[in-house]
């Protein structure tokens, strides 16, 4: 018969049994915290559709009460394992779903603790990986023993298969406890420091929003007469004194333009401080950990052999008082609108530039910055990028001589021979250093970039010509890694003579195709 032999499939729960080295489920507080979150809407839901208006509070009322019955469910049937070499979450009641992660593709365990989680001593743990959509699985809410245990055991067996070993449930824990190393703290941030870094991080568009959002909530808040009172007022004091002459309107536009400053500055410095208090880099065998976070305390495991491409950022005010930002990727990671706002687009937020020789090898542990001979980009360089903001200068000038016909228009033109000599100081920061292992490149004259690349993770070398570089013989390099969504689009040397450029491209493909690539 034609059916004699068939064996049914197996039913999703049988799916990946075998050898199970460790297992759990959500933590029992998981059903507080989400009747806490839902709750709050509940009762003015419910107040909308007995007192208010019932087609605006029944939908709330409807998604109010799906959300929590969704929290019951994620409790009761969300199971996660790890067996067979893989991170196995399974979660549902009607629609089952069943997520296998392969250990040695976990790229980060990041835990997340805010202000209630504090309260109640749990975690929300995110598990990412190289598929660059954010994170593989959520597991919200664990105990932070449990979720220091998992992270510990992903990482321990994802070291042992690498190794050659096949963990079994009964040597797990030895793996684990043998696996640890004990963890090195290598930088600790003070509040000074963090002050320094939103001194030299001024976010003035901060200070610009919150202006918008309190005039806002003004307008909700107080009576349509007073707000209307208040807008009018303002627009006559306006009005005032533009009539008092130029010098008034000019001093009470530095004056809002210093104040929207201090503002932005205020604010830069308490965001840095609330983001990162507390934040300590440290080194537990192959794992960079940080740990930060005054109100929402994060912390993240990232394996550095993971890391594509490291990025010294020096902006021009940090670099004029030697400070620099430490930014990693790692192959197919993604930027998120939130990054910003969550700390995961810096591996050091803020570090003084004479550190980093100290610092780097913890990253990279056979890196040496005195390594490779310096070469720097064409010296036409200089008069190529003067020429053309030159004649872009002229261009402006001519057009508001024309309109306004004042000789003071030309004056923008004196700074020409300035940007020369600025040009000439950044040409000695361009260019490239290759060695063995790595390839180094930096750009920028105000503000700096040096980016850090295993020859043994590049992807993609690419030489590319604009009109502008095919006139002066000059060529552009840029090489791709797995990921750069956080270094600034990865390393990239502009200005390089065509010969050259085409010469280093072919020698860095060589390299790379010889050498191994390690995930």
């Amino acid at each position: 018969m034609p059916f004699e032999n068939f064996t049914p499939p197996p039913v999703l729960e049988n799916l990946g049994q075998g050898v199970k080295v460790f297992e759990g489920r959500l933590h029992p507080l998981t059903l507080v915290i989400g009747l806490t979150k839902y709750g709050r809407a509940l009762v003015p839901a419910i107040a909308l559709v007995l007192f208010g208006n019932r087609w605006a509070g029944a939908p709330l009322l409807f998604f109010t009460l799906a959300g929590l019955v969704a929290t019951f469910i994620k409790y009761f049937f969300f199971r996660y394992r790890i067996e067979n070499g893989e991170l196995i979450t399974q979660e549902g009641l009607i629609e089952k779903r069943q997520r296998n992660i392969p250990l040695e593709r976990i790229q980060e365990i990041s835990i997340e603790q805010g202000v209630l989680h504090r309260l109640l001593g749990v975690v929300d743990a995110k598990i990412e990986t190289g598929s660059g959509s954010g994170a593989e699985a959520s597991l919200s809410v664990l105990s932070r023993a449990e979720a220091d245990k998992l992270r510990q055991m992903v990482f321990a067996h994802a070291a042992a298969i690498r190794a050659g070993k096949t963990p079994t449930e009964e040597n797990s824990a030895v793996e684990v406890v043998a696996g640890e190393a004990e963890s090195v703290v290598v930088c600790r941030l003070s509040v000074k420091d963090l002050i320094v870094a939103g001194l030299t991080s001024n976010h003035l568009l901060s200070a610009l929003a919150l202006a918008g959002a309190v005039w806002n909530f003004a307008d909700d808040l107080l009576p349509d007469a007073i707000y209307a009172k208040t807008g009018k007022l303002i627009s006559e004091e306006a009005k005032h004194l533009a009539a008092q002459g130029i010098e008034w309107a000019i001093v009470v536009t530095v004056a809002g333009i210093v104040a929207v400053a201090l503002i932005g500055i205020l604010f830069s410095v308490v965001g840095s401080v609330v983001l990162f208090y507390g934040f300590t880099f440290s080194r537990r065998g192959d794992d960079l950990q940080r740990r930060y976070g005054l109100l929402t305390q994060r912390s993240s495991s990232l394996p550095r052999r993971r890391i594509q491409v490291l990025e010294i950022e020096e902006k021009a005010l940090r670099r004029l008082f030697g400070w620099a930002t430490l930014r990693a990727d790692t192959s197919g990671r993604s930027r998120e609108d939130s990054d910003d706002n969550k700390g995961r687009d810096v591996l050091l937020p803020i570090v003084s530039a004479r550190e980093l020789d100290r610092l780097l090898p913890n990253v990279f542990p056979d890196v040496n910055l005195a390594d490779g001979d310096w070469r720097q980009v064409s010296s036409r360089a200089v008069m190529r990028e003067t020429l053309e903001l030159g004649l872009v200068c002229l261009v402006i000038v001519a057009a508001l001589f024309f309109w306004l016909g004042s000789w003071w228009t030309l004056l923008p033109l004196a700074l020409v021979p300035l940007t020369y000599w600025l040009y000439g100081i950044s040409y000695r920061q361009l260019g490239y250093a290759l060695s063995e292992a790595y390839l180094r490149t930096r750009r920028g004259w105000l503000g700096r970039s040096t980016h850090i690349v295993p020859i043994n993770k590049i992807q993609a070398v690419e030489v590319h010509q604009t009109p502008f570089d095919r006139w002066w013989g000059m060529a552009s390099l840029s090489v791709d890694t797995a990921g750069q969504a956080f270094t600034g689009g990865g390393p990239q040397i502009s200005n390089l003579p065509v010969a050259e450029a085409r010469k280093l491209a072919a020698k860095l493909a060589q390299r790379a195709a010889v050498t191994e690539y390690k995930w």
